[in-house]
């Protein structure tokens, strides 16, 4: 999979939460064709990866009200496209280092079910 089908799934997804990770994840996924430099500054960036605010935060979002079981199935699918974002930009080398921390939580929360 590519970095931007990775992103634009994760979009999709985001379209579902409120606030605007989605706007954002949007002008990302625009510098894909335009700026690569921005782009994976961008994809490497606290925003993406930080703490409380973050894309990757979005794991830990509360159910806006969609089905609850929809709304698992939809966090563990983020959480997978994460994970598979997260091996991409550390295979390209000078990643973010908060992306190891990420991919232990996901891979940990989605093997013990949560």
């Amino acid at each position: 999979m590519t970095v931007l089908t990775v992103l634009h799934r994760i979009h999709e997804i985001l379209l579902n939460h409120p606030g605007e990770n989605a706007a954002w994840m949007a002008s990302v996924i625009e510098l894909g064709g335009k700026d690569e430099t921005r782009f994976y500054r961008e994809l490497n960036s606290k925003r993406m990866w930080g703490g409380a605010g973050s894309i990757a935060n979005q794991a830990l979002a509360d159910n806006p009200g969609m089905d609850e079981q929809a709304w698992q199935v939809e966090i563990r699918a983020f959480r997978d496209l994460m994970i598979e974002l997260g091996n991409l930009l550390q295979a390209r080398g000078n990643a973010c280092p908060d992306i190891s921390s990420w991919l232990l939580a996901f891979n940990n929360w989605n093997q013990s079910g949560i």
